[in-house]
């Protein structure tokens, strides 16, 4: 592996004086031991930079060769993007869907209920207070507290269309994103779309070195929302047929 090549590197790999690997000071003598330390301090430096450049370099080759979110598609598109945020004008782009059996009203219900997201979505890792805890669901211009992927966030829903549409925006100082939630109608239920985009340093930073985290954390999301939301559909046929 790269880091066994390096734990028993050749000093000439790297352009590097045979001198590293010097006898000890015993027989080259005081004189020859003192050039000895400081020649083979500028080579360790050097070998470190190397190092550096060589990991970053690997790390970002390996993240490149990942990106694997379906591309942005105008004709397919369902989103309505701000222009600021749309997919053109921005450096990160990701997409996900499913199929849930479920009536849109259940699913849009799970949306909105943020502050039960931390009980089943391990990607809200603190519960989400609405402005301030004086709301328990997201309603039109709330900001919210969600703190996701070790950072906490205070997004502004920025589009609200019950059964049909939900969007936040995120608008800090390394980071610009825009997360949109549509439902659309289909066979046996509905089709839950999440696209999102982002602008920023922070976004630089995920791209290159965790491309695929947002994604695989928004294919998890769906998933928990469409085994949720058929459990409840499921739960609501078993209470209807108790009533009779």
């Amino acid at each position: 592996s790269f880091f066994k090549l390096v734990a028993g590197f050749e000093p000439s790999v790297f352009g590097l004086p045979s001198s590293v690997l010097r006898p000890p000071s015993s027989v080259l003598g005081p004189r020859s031991s003192v050039f000895s330390t400081t020649q083979n301090q500028k080579n360790m430096k050097k070998i470190t930079l190397l190092l550096v450049l060589l990991s970053f370099l690997v790390m970002a080759s390996d993240a490149f060769a990942q990106l694997n979110t379906k591309k942005y598609d105008p004709e397919t598109n369902v989103v309505i993007w701000p222009e600021a945020f749309h997919p053109d004008n921005t450096n990160f782009y990701v997409y996900n869907d499913i199929y849930i059996n479920a009536p849109a009203e259940v699913v849009w219900q799970i949306l909105i209920e943020a502050t039960e997201w931390h009980e089943f979505y391990e990607g809200s890792q603190k519960p989400v207070v609405i402005e301030g805890g004086t709301q328990t669901l997201l309603s039109d211009g709330v900001t919210f507290e969600f703190k996701t992927m070790g950072i906490n966030f205070e997004p502004t829903i920025t589009e609200f269309v019950p059964n049909e549409r939900l969007a936040w925006t995120i608008d800090r100082r390394r980071l610009r994103a825009w997360h949109a939630w549509v439902i659309l109608p289909a066979e046996d239920g509905v089709k839950l779309v999440t696209a999102e985009t982002q602008s920023g340093f922070l976004t630089t930073m995920q791209k290159w070195f965790q491309p695929n985290k947002l994604l695989n954390y928004h294919e998890l999301w769906l998933f928990l929302i469409k085994e949720r939301a058929e459990e409840r559909v499921r739960n609501q046929a078993s209470d209807s047929l108790g009533e009779l």
